[in-house]
């Protein structure tokens, strides 16, 4: 697999503020200030936090203490796959 340049914070958020039709700054808050605060939160917390669609964060004890795990959902997975072009085995 060829490595590709990753998604920048910027050209995330101008991708968002186009398909949601707002202000790039809007969406800027929302996605480095707003959601990481309570993804925080709950994580710390002992809690999970599923979002339709995406995913799970969740809280994960490990060697050096608390850290975050994301398991993706199964219908992302299948829409990256389908967008690769593979088929689902």
């Amino acid at each position: 697999m060829v490595r590709k340049p990753a998604v920048n914070t910027r050209e995330a958020v101008a991708s968002i503020a186009r398909r949601m039709g707002c202000y790039a700054k809007d969406a800027r808050e929302l996605l480095l200030e707003h959601f990481p605060a309570v993804l925080v939160e709950a994580v710390s917390q002992g809690k999970k936090v599923h979002l339709a669609g995406l995913g799970t964060f969740y809280p994960r004890r490990g060697r050096k203490g608390l850290r975050v795990a994301f398991r993706p959902a199964r219908g992302l997975i299948r829409a990256v796959r389908e967008k690769n072009g593979e088929s689902e085995s």
